[in-house]
């Protein structure tokens, strides 16, 4: 008993250890949480602020000091996606329209284009199984959605909550309402258990929903089986409710449901179908084709329904050359189409004319008319919604998604064989804070990430659209550190072939912000600037007016930099160049990346598994040389991490943060890595890696250089393409002196984005909770619709006023840390900087007055009898308190 006794309490001690470890130190010990524990291979767990992620297994050569708590994040947004995956569904006041992404659902004003909420099916369910197949609009602003987890939901379109859920035993692929009753649906759904060769695999059946969370009726579905097909490729329901057909390549099943007894047809067509529709008022069905046709089947009234050998009478109506993809009427007389051409048809049924809206840019792939028939929605194949009046048929609004989703959509499951492939990685514009990536052949788009919308489309080559030639594709992109320089790599790629892609041309050109029109102009263009082909390009830091670097690297065994020069005249007619100011190489290695320090002193490049430091005004020979280990493999990227001393390389298989004061590797993360982003400013870096090779579940993280602890960690399952650490336009106050969790956050003044093979992007930023919220949120606008608002417009949103610093002793330090970004010691490079603990008692000695000046004028003060005006804006001197120096200059930095 004795001996049980004992094990248990060290069973108990050993418990209690494991839950509050100590790391020892040279002053004093400091508790550290089990979940920031760090060992060569320790498994990173527990109570980090994630996103339901336990974070991947990281391999460390130092422990550091326990990092600290932060408030949890959230997931702020999601944009981007592919819009086009299905007509749009308006609102039953016209007012609004919804988009399914995955498994999120936006909704955007139809005046502007602006999202107005964005909703998600639950996110613990997995984004693969909760992809929402099918949108429909109900009164008051409700949305039901049917998603792939045999779920049908219930939303509240103005506030994005749930209202309830109904499980309908399959997974509806498509879906259409019954006019005739609300909360009925008519479903195409596959068939959970079949035989073996049977050829009937999908049922189509309508389903009614029942019940509400706390209503009298309890929640459940009714569902009747109407008909089984051999495939369905769209359904059709018509205004009465009466009648529903369904089609799949040369076959249309047609449905009389209006009694109990379901009557069901099936007609062959010579060619195959590609759309139907029903008219809402005659007895038609409109049927199209691949040829182009559009023909009228009477086949949907009494005599037709109640027997099975009548002929059909048809009428044909033919304008396209090419497929029609979209059938819709707008009223009793209207017919709209669309196809491949880009040009939307309007048939005058009654006068038995057309009437057209071409160059519309791209195929038609659905259209939707408005129910107050006052505008239609036109879905493009480019990830492209036009929202058009019915009127004088002019632009009402213009959505434009992210091509990336676009072309993900199309090279889905052939991804070798893409001529246009993802290759600039999400990068940040200075200046905007937007998202600049690959957008269509030659182009570079500029989307906002946080309110999803096209913001622009650059064209850095332009190219001969008519024809079978060659595409040009950009290779990379970067802009100088105030956006004012854009540099781009495009390249004539040839046609590919067993998955392989030759450059025949490439071209580096310059391009200068004008500050008029906004927009980038070529200022130099330098043909094959490196043999082969370019592997990256980076800027230097501005730190003088005219005076910058660029640096590119190449196939060819060398990296060249490219030196601004003025040419001609001074002030607004000065003009510029770029030239070539020095060409080196390493050891006949080819580099592969490229970066500059913060200062712009020091630059970095990497040839093969090695990082060699170069002074970038001589370039004669490097100054140091970093190798991690003998097999080091070769690295794709490198970059100092903001103003601090860390130096992140990374290469496929591991990324490696050097220390610059002792020339050793500070810490080492041994995962497949996917994308890394380093914070030009901030010294952050967010990390994009797999845990197992060839897994399509991704870790993100976001990391400081002096710890592989991460401060943030989430998980992907549908995988990462990108991910990038985007500056927010105003900081979220949750780093504030006075609040209880005054400490430096990751997110505080950042937003997290990660960019999925699909075309998603999630935006994570601070979780405010809403007693002490900031920022008003998208998410929180109103959507009602008045007369008012429809005639002067909806009222612009006044931004919150940021926090106020009120306290004196943070208003010290803040001058205090001014003062000392000021000095010429804490300017000059980190390298050449003598230890921190020499400068420490020099720097404090000389920012402080002495004592005995305080006493005195403290004396003076007190035996004073005049009264003195006092300006109680003045803060109280640093000295009065004892306060953390390094701490308060981190807020300080944080507040400036």
């Amino acid at each position: 008993m004795a001996g049980k006794a004992d094990t248990a309490r060290k069973t108990k001690k050993a418990g209690k250890e494991a839950k509050e470890p100590k790391v020892k130190t040279k002053e004093k010990t400091i508790k550290r949480p089990a979940h920031l524990q760090i060992t060569k291979l320790a498994s990173v767990a527990g109570s980090l602020p994630t996103a339901g992620l336990t974070t991947p297994i990281v391999e460390a050569t130092i422990s550091t000091q326990p990092t600290e708590t932060h408030l949890p994040i959230s997931l702020k947004v999601v944009s981007g996606g592919q819009l086009t995956t299905g007509p749009i569904v308006f609102s039953s006041d016209s007012s609004q329209f919804y988009l399914a992404k995955d498994n999120s659902v936006s909704a955007y004003n139809v005046q502007n284009g602006e999202m107005l909420q964005n909703f998600s099916v639950h996110r613990d369910s997995g984004l693969q199984r909760a992809a929402i197949k099918k949108i429909v609009a109900a009164e008051d602003h409700r949305v039901y959605t049917f998603s792939a987890d045999h779920k049908a939901r219930l939303w509240d379109a103005r506030t994005g909550d749930l209202v309830c859920v109904w499980d309908i035993g399959a997974c509806a692929d498509f879906v259409e309402a019954d006019p005739s009753k609300s909360g009925r649906f008519f479903c195409a759904m596959r068939r959970k258990r079949q035989r073996a060769g049977a050829q009937k695999k999908y049922v189509v059946c309508r389903v009614e929903l029942k019940g509400e969370p706390n209503g009298v009726e309890p929640v459940h579905v009714e569902r009747q089986e109407l008909f089984r097909a051999s495939n369905v490729a769209g359904l059709s329901v018509r205004a009465d409710g009466q009648w529903v057909a369904a089609f799949a390549k040369f076959r249309v099943h047609v449905a009389f449901v209006g009694d109990a007894n379901v009557k069901c047809h099936v007609w062959g067509m010579e060619e195959r179908v590609s759309a139907i529709a029903f008219h809402p008022r005659e007895p038609v069905l409109a049927v199209g084709d691949w040829r182009g046709r559009i023909v009228f089947w009477f086949c949907v009234d009494e005599h037709a329904a109640s027997s099975e050998d009548r002929p059909i009478v048809r009428s044909t109506h033919h304008w396209h050359a090419h497929r029609v993809n979209a059938i819709a009427f707008s009223g009793d007389s209207l017919m709209l189409s669309g196809g491949e051409e880009g040009v939307l048809v309007l048939w005058q049924l009654d006068t038995e004319t057309r009437d057209y809206l071409p160059r519309l840019g791209s195929d038609i792939v659905g259209i939707s008319p408005s129910p107050d028939h006052m505008r239609y929605a036109i879905t493009l194949r480019d990830n492209t919604i036009r929202i058009v009046s019915a009127v004088d048929r002019s632009l009402v609004s213009l959505l434009q998604g992210l091509k990336f989703a676009e072309r993900a959509g199309r090279a889905r499951g052939a991804r070798e064989l893409d001529s246009d492939p993802f290759t600039t990685g999400l990068v940040v514009h200075p200046a905007t804070h937007a998202l600049v990536l690959n957008g269509e052949p030659g182009r570079l788009q500029v989307f906002n990430h946080a309110n999803d919308r096209h913001l622009a489309s650059i064209e850095v080559a332009a190219y001969n659209r008519v024809g079978s030639g060659s595409q040009p594709h950009v290779d990379l992109v970067q802009f100088s550190s105030d956006g004012a320089w854009m540099a781009t790599i495009d390249s004539r790629r040839t046609d590919a072939t067993n998955g392989l892609m030759s450059v025949t041309t490439s071209y580096l050109k310059f391009w200068r912000l004008d500050p008029t029109s906004q927009t980038y102009t070529l200022v130099t263009r330098i043909d094959a600037p490196h043999a082969g082909g370019v592997h990256s390009i980076s800027f230097q830091p501005c730190h003088r007016r005219n005076a910058l670097l660029c640096v590119s690297t190449g196939r060819d065994r060398l990296f060249r930099v490219w030196e601004l020069q003025s040419v001609l005249g001074a002030g607004p007619n000065e003009r510029f160049v770029w030239a070539c100011r020095a060409t080196c190489g390493y050891r006949n290695v080819q580099p592969t990346a490229a970066a500059f320090s913060s200062d712009g002193s020091t630059l970095a490049v990497a040839f093969g598994g090695a990082v060699t430091l170069w002074d970038p005004a001589v370039c004669a020979r490097p100054v140091g040389v970093l190798v991690a280990s003998a097999d080091t493999p070769k690295l794709k990227g490198v970059a100092f991490v903001g103003a601090s001393s860390f130096v992140a390389a990374w290469s496929d298989e591991r990324l490696d943060v050097w220390n610059m004061l002792t020339g050793s590797v500070w810490w080492t993360l041994a995962m497949p890595i996917q994308s890394v982003y380093v914070h030009p400013r901030s010294s952050l870096l967010a990390v994009a890696a797999y845990q197992v090779p060839g897994s399509s579940t991704a870790s993100v993280m976001v990391l400081s250089p002096s710890s592989p602890t991460p401060l943030l960690a989430i998980q992907h399952p549908s995988g990462v393409e990108a991910v990038a650490l985007v500056p927010t336009a105003t900081k979220l106050g949750r780093s504030h002196p006075n609040s209880e969790h005054a400490k430096p956050d990751p997110l505080d003044s950042n937003t997290l984005v990660v960019l999925t093979p699909s075309g998603l992007i999630s935006v994570y930023g601070a979780h405010v909770d809403s007693k002490n919220k900031v920022v008003p949120s998208v998410q929180g606008r109103r959507m009602e619709s008045s007369a008012f608002k429809d005639i002067f417009g909806m009222q612009k949103p006044v931004a919150a006023e940021a926090p106020i610093l009120a306290n004196a002793q943070v208003r010290a330090t803040m001058r205090l840390v001014r003062s000392a970004v000021q000095s010429s010691y804490v300017n000059a490079p980190f390298h050449v900087l003598p230890p921190v603990k020499s400068l420490y008692t020099q720097f404090v000695t000389a920012q402080l007055l002495p004592v005995a000046d305080v006493s005195a004028e403290s004396e003076d003060a007190a035996t004073s009898d005049v009264e003195m005006d006092v300006d109680e804006s003045q803060p109280e001197p640093v000295w009065a308190e004892s306060i953390d120096f390094f701490a308060s200059m981190r807020r300080g930095f944080k507040a400036n």
